[in-house]
């Protein structure tokens, strides 16, 4: 019902619809026959590949080949203009390994590293620590749903946060990256502390 609904909601006429999904025991069944009827007569099907839910994990050579006879092809990338933007927290000495999302935001965040930050608690949920300057936040998303370890800037506030516990949807809320290991030393903290934001070259 989820793609009915997708259907219904943007007009695919005149695009290319390339079905693929997991499954279980019943296969691919009535799906493909019933997502064509729902699109519009404009819209080409192209043939779809179902993979058993078992087979998810050795199924790539068999989705390779099926996309090599669409006709698709892996776009090549300049590895010189593609990066990734690592940063790593100190906190009393010892090292948080963190990760950067390519946005508009993060992206000047980066840029302004590397900065010593106080941290404070704020409502048992989140840590954060107000920039001396903002980050552009035009073309962000309106706001987001944070899961633990995840580092967002408060837009009204000017404050960077890193969420050790999830919370809810939050307007203003932007999401810079994430925490990939170390969380533990973050969520242990009772009191304010002082962190280090570096580049990871």
């Amino acid at each position: 019902m989820a793609v009915f609904s997708f259907i219904e909601e943007y007009d695919l006429s005149g695009k290319i619809v390339v079905p693929f999904c997991a499954h279980g025991t019943g296969g691919l069944a009535a799906s493909v026959r019933d997502t064509t009827a729902a699109l519009p007569d404009s819209a080409e099907v192209l043939e779809p590949i179902g993979v058993y839910r078992a087979d998810i994990t050795s199924a790539e050579t068999a989705i390779n080949e099926w996309l090599d006879n669409l006709g698709f092809v892996v776009a090549e990338t300049n590895s010189e203009s593609v990066k990734e933007r690592k940063l790593r927290m100190i906190v009393d000495g010892q090292k948080i390994s963190s990760t950067l999302y390519d946005t508009p935001a993060a992206n000047a965040l980066y840029d302004m590293l590397p900065l010593d930050l106080n941290f404070e608690d704020f409502n048992g949920i989140e840590k954060i620590s107000y920039l001396s300057q903002e980050l552009p936040t035009e073309g962000e998303p309106d706001g987001c749903d944070p899961d633990v370890g995840d580092l967002c800037l408060y837009a009204l506030w000017g404050n960077l946060s890193i969420f050790y516990q999830d919370f809810r949807y939050s307007d203003s809320l932007i999401m810079l990256g994430y925490i990939d290991s170390g969380m533990d030393v973050i969520s242990e903290i009772d009191e304010d502390f002082r962190v280090t934001l570096e580049r990871v070259d």
